[in-house]
């Protein structure tokens, strides 16, 4: 068998990419969706021995302890209470982890007293501020939590302070606080993921057969 020419090589090498490009597209998936794809992120949920929470504010009657909002117990119609209406409660993760959401258990007991509006300060392990939250709502009177989703997620998080701005009115306007939790995972340096690697490369097979066409049709 002979060698072959550049033509025939160019002529080949544009037929297999092609066929690799059509393997895909015959999936049934457009080309700009094939392109956009991403490896889905599994999140789980950060509470609990994850969390330790931290604060100068007093506690209530001696009985309702800040450890309590972090014990992986959300039953409770009880947890944290301090006289103060406002106040900062820092939440130091163990770990450094890639935020999606936090969640809120606010207080439900006799008058469903609870934290009304907070917002959250984010903190990497050197203790400099990523981003900080809109301002937030706790919910009133709601024995489920209440999850608040981030526009994006916020990456190699390390602390948070959350940020009470006001509580709902009871016996007194105090911070009342039954569980809290984020959803996330943990923050790993990026690496290439195989469906990134997929993109790129059929990217690359459409741009190179292009070319390769351009260059043959000349």
């Amino acid at each position: 068998m002979g060698l072959l020419s550049p033509l025939e090589m160019n002529n080949i090498t544009f037929t297999n990419m092609n066929k690799i490009l059509q393997s895909f597209l015959g999936l049934g998936v457009s080309l700009s969706v094939i392109l956009s794809m991403s490896e889905t992120q599994a999140y789980s949920l950060i509470n609990d021995e994850q969390i330790v929470p931290m604060s100068d504010l007093t506690e209530n009657f001696d009985d309702f302890f800040l450890e309590e909002i972090a014990d992986g117990d959300t039953s409770n119609f009880n947890g944290f209470s301090s006289g103060s209406a406002t106040g900062t409660i820092t939440l130091d993760l163990i770990g450094d982890f890639d935020l999606r959401s936090f969640i809120l258990w606010n207080d439900v007991n006799v008058f469903a007293e609870g934290i009304e509006s907070f917002k959250l300060n984010f903190f990497n392990s050197s203790d400099s501020l990523i981003e900080s939250s809109n301002t937030l709502v706790g919910p009133l009177g709601q024995v489920e939590g209440e999850e608040y989703i981030f526009d994006t997620i916020v990456p190699n998080v390390s602390r948070v302070d959350l940020v009470v701005l006001s509580s709902y009115p009871g016996f007194g306007s105090d911070i009342e606080i039954r569980e809290v939790a984020f959803t996330g995972s943990e923050h790993t340096l990026s690496t290439p993921e195989p469906s990134s690697i997929i993109s790129l490369f059929i990217l690359g097979t459409v741009n190179v057969g292009y070319l390769l066409k351009r260059k043959i049709q000349r």
